[in-house]
Formats: C-alpha cells, sequence, structure tokens
C-alpha cells in the first residue's frame, strides 16, 4: 500500500525478476473525488500479453473496493494502442480525449481518457 492508503501490486517474474507493477492513485485531492482514483502501470516490454496486466488490475480493483473506491480513470496515449485494447477487454470505455497534446519523438498524439 502506498502512503495515501491507495493499492499498489508489485510482479516477479519466475526468476524473481521485477516484471512490472500496477498503482492507483489519487485522482484529485478533493474530497469529492475521493472515490475515484487513476491507475498506472509499468511493465517490462518483454513480459506485456501474458496476463500480468489483467491479474494486477483484479487485484488493485479488489484492494480499492475495499477502501471505497468505485470508479478508475486511466489516462492512455493515442499510440498506445495495445493500452486501449488492454483497457477495453476489461471494462475501461473511452470517456474523453485531449487532441494534439503529446509529442514524442516527433509524433504529435491524443491522450485518452478511459473509465471504469
Amino acid at each position: 500500500m502506498l502512503a495515501q492508503g491507495y493499492p499498489t501490486v508489485a510482479a516477479r517474474d519466475m526468476e524473481g525478476v521485477s516484471a512490472g507493477f500496477g498503482m492507483l492513485r489519487s485522482y484529485n485531492l478533493l474530497p469529492a473525488f475521493a472515490h475515484t482514483t487513476a491507475i498506472t502501470y509499468l511493465f517490462r516490454p518483454e513480459k506485456t500479453g501474458k496476463g500480468l496486466g489483467t491479474r494486477i488490475l483484479h487485484c488493485i480493483e479488489e484492494e480499492g473496493k475495499k477502501s471505497g473506491i468505485f470508479v478508475i480513470l486511466a489516462h492512455i496515449s493515442s499510440l498506445n494502442e495495445g493500452s486501449i485494447r488492454f483497457h477495453q477487454k476489461n471494462g475501461f470505455f473511452e470517456a474523453g480525449r485531449f487532441r494534439a497534446v503529446g509529442k514524442k519523438k516527433g509524433i504529435v498524439f491524443d491522450t485518452v481518457w478511459m473509465e471504469k
């Protein structure tokens, strides 16, 4: 658990090497938004596509529910089609989009807000 009381989950592979993590964090510090969090993941590229993200998401969701969390937001680069598909597959829907707000390696991209 993080100091703020939000769940975080780390995963290791069979050799004990860090494979990635997922965590909930505050979406907005005002008390009116206490039931809403944003989710963050980080996985080693070679560890994706093996169900690790789904297991971490489900664990985080269950822990979040125990803390009164019932809205989870994901803020995703439009270039990350795999993450968008992952979230859709796991019950998230696109709730908003900021157009042309990011630029990486000369490529302008949107950010997609997804909600569950």
